[in-house]
């Protein structure tokens, strides 16, 4: 794997196949035998001249790719985010009611963490940049090890979450998501085209303030599944969305159409 600073580095000829994971920076097509883009935020930013250089290009939004394809004039296919389900896995954890939220602030007061704490809401907030924005006695943690997120997502009440507004108004849905439902979590998120089909009731959108503040308002499981239907949901998610099954995917671009 290689940091983006290292995309011209004389050696990169030599890979039979280089994937580019396209944040927010330009990743202009390498040289290679086979090369595959795979549009996972920002898609605003994103031009002809750079999808045209690649033997594939894939989206993390299915309404996205199918805009993309007629707008560019080359093949965008479909491929969300994912997760890890080796590590996002549920272990039985007993659940709190505390809603949990991970990131940062972003140099922005976030309503889906500000507006709950203003309404007396319990969240614990794990991620740097936070103070001035929120109480200091709401933040947990400004970092959380990556082996430590499972257990928190799933012992979590509902997991808080919320998209760039490029993302959400194209339907690119967080990996977080993906994430804390693999884990046997639940969450509550701002409204994006496909959650509702991808994690079911595990997964609560709001549009306006109003409907956050009821969705996080006790008592948390009458918004959710039951905890079968969750085991179900966390169960499909780690089959069907998981790095494997994208893997499978890329490699069968390169197999089967060359």
């Amino acid at each position: 794997m290689d940091a983006r600073p290292a995309l011209d580095r004389a050696s990169s000829g030599l890979d039979d196949v280089i994937l580019s994971l396209r944040g927010p920076h330009p990743l202009p097509a390498p040289a290679s035998a086979h090369t595959i883009l795979w549009i996972i935020s920002h898609p605003d930013e994103i031009t002809s001249a750079e999808v045209a250089g690649y033997d594939h290009v894939h989206a993390a939004s299915t309404s996205w790719a199918a805009t993309a394809t007629r707008r560019f004039g080359v093949p965008v296919r479909p491929l969300l985010q994912c997760t890890d389900a080796r590590r996002f896995a549920p272990s039985g954890l007993p659940r709190s009611a505390d809603l949990v939220f991970v990131g940062t602030a972003r140099g922005i007061a976030r309503p889906s963490v500000v507006e709950p704490l203003r309404a007396g809401r319990p969240v614990r907030v794990y991620g740097p940049d936070w103070r001035g924005y929120i109480p200091g006695a709401a933040i947990a943690a400004t970092h959380v090890d990556n082996d430590d997120l499972p257990a928190l997502y799933e012992s979590a009440g509902a997991v808080l979450n919320d998209h760039w507004p490029a993302m959400r108004r194209e339907g690119f849905v967080s990996n977080r998501l993906f994430d804390v439902v693999a884990a046997g979590g639940r969450a509550i998120s701002d409204d994006v085209d496909g959650i509702a089909d991808l994690f079911g009731a595990a997964v609560r959108t709001y549009g306006q303030i109003p409907e956050l503040l009821a969705l996080t308002a006790a008592p948390l499981d009458a918004k959710f599944c039951s905890d079968a239907e969750l085991a179900e949901i966390s169960r499909r998610i780690r089959a069907e969305h998981s790095f494997d099954a994208r893997a499978r995917t890329l490699l069968d671009d390169v197999l089967t159409r060359g």
